[in-house]
């Protein structure tokens, strides 16, 4: 329709258009107007069909190349922020503690650091003596000191060098107070020890994984009597990684002991003590030997162990053998026992023959660490205490020498530590040992049962501390004058103890030791000290 309207109205145009125009010099003139009509026509109706819907999967790979984009970017505006820091606690290279005591105690002792940049230095000096008022000649002193330095030489080694002096004087105190008296400098012994001893070794693993060292040493021991010994050292040792956790360990050392009273003795050992060592998260395995040589006899001692974790650090089982050629030295001997009689052509030094095998459990966690363990142990030449009684200005007087007898042991030991609180350490040992010998009646001088317990306590943000302590001991074995076998009492030792820090550098100190006035005789005839008190001020700089 919208067509033929449309037809009819430009038809109507040219029609109107062409009236009185000339076409060819001709004059045309419209006669009639002519108006075109369309008939009528049926209007068809056209229903479109859309196509079906494709509902294939079809996949479709992208291959985009590869491309680097060069993006540049300013510089960012970075603006430090003022943030607090903690407080730093100073550092202090000195410590001092001077007190005194009863009954007639006096008590030192001095520390200071050094540290410079390839440069370090430790001073530790110590001052100890007491004597009893109600027991004629129980009085001690010692004196201790030593120097230690650390030198880098370069960027990878470093020299360590160590002097010490130790005087430790005693009084022969074991005699019937009530019948026999006796001025101190006749029964006085003083043992004067220096010491000097240096290591060479590499700070750092080199490029082979490997770590070593060098360490001589020398000490010169003398006493009131006359005797002298010394001792020289020379060990060598490295150790090889493999994979950051094996390591292949090798140790030879060369002990050499001179002692001279009346004769010269000699005790030389020479030490070549291979290992091996294996790790995995759960198993170590070390296997490896000690091969000692002393007057061209050979021993051979297993150097073993291996270790199991059932639960990670908390339980781990283990088992191990061991063993040594020890030497009883005049040092040893008389640093374990003062009152100590060297007889020339008697007292010869030996060494001991020492085996041990055990296994057992141990275990540590954020609050506790603990260990247990039990086994068995065979000792040939064990050096043994002995009563000796004798006769000095027609009276009598106790002192001791060494007997070696072969001594089969089993033997049991326990050691725990707990923080069950914050700023609270309780620790423990126990050991417990059985000894079977073949020649002597008795184990004669030495413990079986030893326990040591300790605590500790930070109060007032560290400025104060409270401390307790509990050694015992079962009794000892010995003979008496008229031969027969005995034993001392039982020692039972408490001691409880505290400090304050009055300021920045001082502070105050008080240990009352053995509470409950055990007089134990750790040695026949020399009862310990009883109640004691000491007191004193502490400083740091």
């Amino acid at each position: 329709m919208r067509k033929s309207i449309l037809i009819v109205f430009i038809s109507s145009l040219a029609t109107l258009h062409l009236s009185g125009q000339e076409i060819g010099g001709q004059k045309l003139e419209l006669e009639r107007n002519y108006r075109a009509q369309l008939p009528e026509s049926t209007k068809r109706g056209v229903t479109p069909i859309l196509p079906p819907i494709d509902t294939s999967a079809r996949q479709q790979d992208y291959a985009v190349p590869p491309q680097v984009a060069n993006v540049s970017y300013a510089p960012p505006q970075l603006k430090p922020l003022g943030l607090k820091s903690a407080p730093k606690e100073k550092v202090y290279n000195g410590h001092l503690k001077v007190g005194g005591g009863v009954p007639s105690a006096i008590v030192g002792n001095l520390g200071y650091s050094y540290t410079a940049d390839a440069f370090q230095a430790t001073l530790w000096a110590q001052h100890l003596q007491a004597s009893s008022q109600a027991l004629e000649n129980q009085a001690f002193q010692r004196s201790q000191g030593r120097l230690s330095t650390i030198f880098g030489i370069n960027d990878g080694h470093a020299l360590e060098t160590q002097i010490g002096y130790d005087r430790n004087r005693v009084h022969f105190y074991g005699y019937d107070h009530e019948q026999a008296r006796f001025e101190a400098e006749r029964i006085r012994q003083q043992f004067q020890t220096i010491d000097v001893s240096t290591r060479l070794y590499n700070k750092e693993r080199t490029d082979a994984d490997l770590n070593y060292f060098v360490r001589p040493a020398y000490y010169n021991l003398k006493d009131s009597y006359g005797n002298t010994e010394n001792g020289l050292q020379l060990e060598l040792g490295g150790d090889k990684w493999f994979a950051e956790k094996h390591v292949f360990r090798m140790v030879i050392n060369t002990d050499f002991t001179t002692f001279q009273d009346i004769e010269k003795q000699h005790l030389n050992n020479i030490y070549l003590q291979p290992s091996f060592t294996f790790h995995t998260d759960v198993l170590k395995l070390k296997i490896g030997g000690n091969f000692v040589s002393n007057r061209d006899i050979f021993h051979l001692y297993p150097d073993a162990e291996l270790s199991v974790s059932v639960a990670g650090d908390g339980i781990q089982l283990f088992a191990l053998a061991n063993g040594d050629l020890r030497k009883n030295t005049f040092r040893s001997l008389s640093t374990y026992n003062p009152f100590l009689e060297i007889r020339s052509g008697v007292s010869a030094l030996r060494n001991t023959d020492y085996r041990n095998y055990a296994a057992g459990v141990r275990g540590a966690a954020s609050w506790i660490s603990y260990s247990l363990q039990g086994g068995f142990a065979r000792a040939n030449n064990l050096a043994l205490f002995q009563t000796r009684f004798t006769e000095i200005d027609n009276q009598s007087l106790t002192r001791f020498e060494v007997v070696f007898d072969t001594v089969k042991m089993v033997q049991f030991q326990g050691s725990l530590k707990l923080t069950p609180i914050k700023n609270l350490v309780i620790s423990g040992l126990l050991s417990q040992r059985f000894f079977t010998p073949t020649n002597q009646e008795k184990a004669w001088g030495i413990p079986g049962l030893e326990g040591t317990f300790s605590g500790e306590y930070r109060v007032l943000d560290g400025k104060a501390g409270l401390k307790a302590s509990c050694f015992i001991a079962d009794k000892i074995s010995r003979l008496d004058a008229s031969g027969v076998a005995g034993a001392d009492g039982v020692l039972v030792d408490f001691n409880v103890g505290g400090n304050f820090r009055l300021g920045k550098y001082v502070g105050v100190f008080l240990d009352i030791n053995n509470l409950f006035n055990n007089q134990r005789e750790r040695w026949h005839m020399y009862p310990i000290f009883g109640t004691n008190i000491l007191a004193g001020i502490t400083a740091r700089f």
